[in-house]
């Protein structure tokens, strides 16, 4: 597939410069040359490319009524209500249990032993509520009525959803999987977040000392925190599937697209192709070593989402058994007066753990956000091995010709997994040190080492492996556009008609229209864009194929050649010489 560093470039071989930032897409840079000879090994080693080069940020006011995916936000905000009721489904649930966990998460066990013990007396379970601090008809109103006011609250969000998401700029997404990722979370993320800031106001409720239910941390409600927040987990990725992309805009699915590339007409496969994934500009490794703090927190970054895929569900699964077994402990040891357990398993957090944890905490992010680089540094030996800088779709294909990257991703978990077992060590022995150190410690420390440390290294691992080159330079977008015919998802402000009426747009077709047929001297042939004859609102609505994302190229022709003209140099408003000016009509050629 590739050739063996042995075997130089061709000498004719060399990467062209980097397209302009509207406009039509051209081929990527990363493309032999046609003068690569068959008999050398199929398509050239790319191992001399430059400096990726930034294209301008595409300005939202320039984008052509054509290149938007839906007429409006309004429009988007009607779709995301017309899928409302599946949302509700999700949410009201959701907060159902939240609710359940709260009350049950005064003391889990007790509440347990109530319900079995009301099978012979159900007094004992009103006894139970008076005895937590509840009222039957407080329960009443809370198992029923706040579900669903806060479902209705978390819907009330649903402008938010539409306004977020009609943000995106499909181009700037190197795939058409991170453009769908990227609406299913928009539109999810608002209406859940909601549950989460409830779950984050209790916590600071408690330790504030508010006057709740819950009279602090304890085991019970750790386990009910620990087991609200995966719910919530859950619920997010069930809302991100029911607005995903083709049911709230009607674009067809990444397999769809792969599909019509691989099965499909043939007339259709170069579109689905470069609508599929458009090549990386960002090469490995990079050509400097000198990475600044917007790196580190890029690094924190997809750090984080490694973390919320393997370390934050394994986390959350122990930390509901282990507490929700020592809140068993702590009622029977309480019951039954034996002091050994009731000592060591203190019914709330010690407070020498919340100040260790702080300053430990913010040491320990340092430490992650800083050991992509670390291993950046260490596989400096491997830049020689690497054979090809394309940026393959598949891993395996990646690592076989770019031996660097994958050094760099598995260093990284390794470094990562050795900066979290340090961490644990260091909160050991200090909690040791202050006395505050319990059984339950004990287990989580062993915990800790034994289950979550390699899930922080395959975190790592996955999180390089996907975004190293978005630590290394940043969005795919500074540096590429991809080949759809979309800009925007909606425009900002108003309709598409709005926006065809608009001034900047009207320059924006002329421009594109001059740059196109500036290259072979052509003179614009049609109704000028802001003329009295026509706009270009009604010119794109017109015509439904007309939005390929290049403006000008449509049913009329853009340009013809003048062979008679002195100065072939295009002109910007009637400046030829009526002899040699094309006629209108048969009859403006009979009048001549």
């Amino acid at each position: 597939m590739t050739q063996p560093p042995s075997h130089p470039p061709h000498s004719s071989y060399s990467p062209p410069p980097s397209h302009p930032a509207s406009g039509p897409v051209p081929a990527s840079p990363d493309v032999p040359s046609a003068s690569w000879s068959s008999t050398a090994g199929g398509r050239p080693p790319l191992l001399r490319l430059p400096e990726p080069r930034r294209v301008p940020p595409t300005d939202p006011a320039s984008v052509l009524p054509e290149e938007y995916l839906v007429d409006s936000r309004r429009d988007l905000l009607r779709r995301l209500i017309r899928r409302s009721w599946a949302a509700a489904l999700v949410l009201w649930p959701l907060w159902l249990c939240l609710v359940a966990l709260y009350v049950l998460g005064t003391s889990p066990t007790f509440w347990l032993l109530s319900l079995l013990a009301a099978i012979a007396d159900s007094s004992v379970l009103r006894q139970t509520t008076v005895m937590m601090g509840f009222s039957g008809s407080g329960l009443l109103f809370a198992f029923l009525g706040l579900p669903l006011l806060a479902s209705a609250l978390s819907l009330l969000l649903l402008p938010v959803s539409a306004a977020w998401a009609g943000r995106i700029r499909p181009r700037e997404l190197l795939d058409e999987r991170a453009f769908q990722r990227a609406v299913s979370l928009r539109a999810a993320l608002p209406l859940i977040t909601p549950s989460y800031a409830v779950i984050a106001l209790l916590v600071l409720a408690v330790m504030v000392q508010a006057p709740l239910q819950w009279d602090g941390l304890s085991a019970g409600a750790l386990s009910s925190l620990a087991m609200g927040i995966g719910l919530c987990m859950i619920a997010q990725a069930v809302l991100r599937r029911v607005l995903s992309a083709p049911r709230l805009l009607g674009v067809p699915s990444p397999g769809e697209l792969e599909r019509t590339v691989m099965i499909g007409p043939r007339e259709e496969r170069h579109e689905a192709s470069g609508r599929l994934r458009a090549q990386d500009r960002r090469h490995l490794p990079p050509h400097r070593e000198e990475f600044g703090p917007a790196p580190v927190l890029r690094a924190l970054r997809v750090t984080a989402r490694g973390w919320c895929l393997w370390v934050v569900p394994a986390g959350l699964g122990l930390a509901w058994i282990v507490f929700a077994i020592t809140d068993v402990v702590v009622l029977f040891s309480r019951m039954s007066s034996v002091g050994s357990w009731q000592q060591q398993a203190p019914a709330q957090l010690p407070w020498q753990l919340l100040v260790i944890s702080v300053p430990l905490g913010a040491l320990t992010a340092l430490g992650l956000g800083l050991a992509p680089f670390a291993a950046i540094r260490t596989s400096r030996s491997l830049r020689g091995r690497v054979t090809d800088l394309r940026t393959h779709p598949n891993w395996s294909d990646r690592v076989a010709v770019n031996p660097w990257e994958g050094a760099v991703a598995t260093r990284t978990g390794i470094a990562q997994a050795g900066v979290v077992l340090l961490a644990v060590v260091v909160l050991g022995m200090a909690l040791a040190l202050a006395g505050a150190l319990t059984a339950v410690g004990w287990v989580w420390l062993v915990l800790d080492v034994l289950v979550l440390v390699p899930f922080v290294a395959a975190a790592g691992t996955w999180a390089m492996r996907r975004h190293l080159r978005y630590v290394v330079y940043g969005r795919a977008g500074a540096f590429m556009r991809r080949r759809t015919p979309w800009a925007m998802v909606a425009p900002l402000f108003g309709t598409r008609a709005d926006r065809a009426d608009d001034p900047v747009v009207l320059a924006e077709i002329r421009r594109r229209r001059h740059a196109e047929v500036g290259e072979h001297g052509l003179e614009p042939v049609g109704p000028d864009p802001d003329g009295p004859t026509g706009s270009a609102g009604s010119a794109g609505a017109a015509r439904p194929g007309g939005a390929t994302g290049a403006p000008g190229v449509g049913d009329e022709p853009v340009g013809l050649p003048d062979f008679g003209a002195e100065d072939t140099s295009p002109s910007s408003g009637g400046g030829r010489k009526p002899g040699h000016a094309i006629p209108g009509s048969t009859t403006e050629l009979r009048e001549r």
